[in-house]
């Protein structure tokens, strides 16, 4: 595990695969910062992690006066799944999102009254040929770890287990929790693609 800071100074440990990802991100961001970017970004303040996320592929928070930067790009880019063509755009998946969070960090500098996704931000994203929207629409196999079924037989995966919480299958009653149609924990999917 190596440490390394975050926007808030304080000392995060990452894995060695997770520092390997973020010396990647560092590497591809500076090169982008020269050719896409004039070097106009402050990429010395720009914390880069790791995220587990799988459905928001980045994020980039700041402090109330701009001076330093997170961007967490998702792990799961770290991969066969990030080098997967974006329709529109030059990039590839990881680098598409990488850019993205790039010109946030652009637009907090030198427009920051704009919307995260406004005229300013699209108008710059397809100026340096990036997709100009805020996500790219690519479908990424992500599978859950646990298994859930309900009583007609409905199945639901999820990263995380529900817990003690009770939950029902939103396909056989999408308002409200409704025990009769409550979800039970079928088990652990393993690598081979079956519960146990």
């Amino acid at each position: 595990m190596s440490p390394v800071l975050d926007g808030s100074r304080l000392p995060i440990r990452l894995s060695r695969t997770d520092a390997a990802f973020v010396a990647e991100l560092r590497a591809r961001a500076e090169a982008f910062n020269g050719n896409l970017f004039g070097r106009s970004l402050p990429l010395a303040k720009v914390a880069f992690l790791p995220s587990g996320a799988v459905r928001q592929l980045g994020s980039v928070k700041t402090n109330p006066d701009y001076s330093a930067f997170v961007v967490r790009i998702a792990r799961l880019l770290d991969g066969p799944a990030g080098d997967r063509p974006v329709d529109g755009s030059r990039f590839n998946l990881r680098d598409e999102v990488l850019v993205h969070e790039l010109v946030h960090v652009e637009q907090f500098i030198r427009a920051p009254d704009e919307a995260p996704h406004g005229p300013w931000f699209l108008e710059r994203m397809r100026s340096i040929g990036a997709r100009p929207r805020a996500c790219p629409t690519v479908q990424l196999e992500v599978r859950g770890r646990w298994l859930y079924r309900c009583p007609a037989g409905h199945e639901v995966t999820r990263l995380r287990r529900y817990g003690r919480r009770r939950v029902s299958c939103r396909r056989c009653d999408p308002r409200a929790y409704n025990p009769r149609h409550r979800l039970r924990l079928v088990g652990e999917i393993t690598s081979a693609g079956g519960a146990e």
